[in-house]
């Protein structure tokens, strides 16, 4: 009967609880004000990379964030080539994959395949071909993978996170990953000294930004 009564309670106080806690999310606490201008439509992009171990433990509470967030709050992946494991020109090459993934309907199975090729198999890429056979496994033709990977659009959205990544890291917002930017204005703070670490909560604190 206890326990009822106290899952009854918490059934009513859990709904104030998160409306409390959105009406408390300061800036310079919970975010960082990054930029003056803002996307035209409501997003949250994550700055990562491929060979950051951080990232790779992120990308389970990405996965329940991304069902959480609000409709029309769109959820973008953006690679950094300033991780010091392998040179620039080949962390380039990674973010390429990456933009070519984005294009394919096996897309967060590529993403998923990256990041156990590189830290759970502790396999290398040392050339395109590398990348290639990831794509290939997932059931992506060899010849449309060639075709994507070289193709307009796909070095276009490489670009853009090329551009993207010395705009923040000029603003100062981007020093390490994984970065979260809403808006493109809105860098979260996550962790012990803002209190936000549990899918919930960045969930929260990201709709509530996206909102603004």
């Amino acid at each position: 009967m206890i326990k009822l009564v106290k899952a009854g309670l918490l059934a009513v106080l859990l709904p104030f609880a998160a409306t409390s806690f959105a009406a408390t999310f300061e800036e310079g606490v919970h975010y960082e004000v990054v930029s003056e201008r803002a996307t035209k439509k409501p997003e949250v992009k994550e700055f990562f990379s491929f060979y950051c171990p951080a990232c790779n433990n992120m990308e389970p509470l990405v996965a329940e964030i991304k069902p959480m967030l609000d409709k029309g709050v769109k959820f973008k992946k953006s690679h950094v080539d300033f991780v010091g494991v392998r040179d620039t020109e080949h962390q380039q090459m990674i973010s390429q994959a990456l933009a070519t993934a984005e294009v394919l309907p096996q897309k967060d199975k590529i993403i998923a395949a990256i990041f156990s090729h590189i830290h759970t198999k502790r396999a290398n890429f040392n050339e395109l071909a590398d990348v290639k056979d990831v794509f290939v496994a997932q059931g992506v033709d060899g010849d449309k993978f060639d075709k994507l990977f070289k193709s307009f659009s796909v070095r276009t959205l490489s670009s853009k996170m090329k551009r993207d990544q010395d705009y923040f890291k000029e603003k100062g917002a981007l020093r390490g990953v994984p970065t979260f930017i809403v808006n493109g204005k809105y860098k979260l703070l996550l962790g012990r000294e803002s209190g936000i670490s549990e899918p919930a909560d960045i969930t929260k604190l990201i709709n509530y930004l996206a909102s603004k």
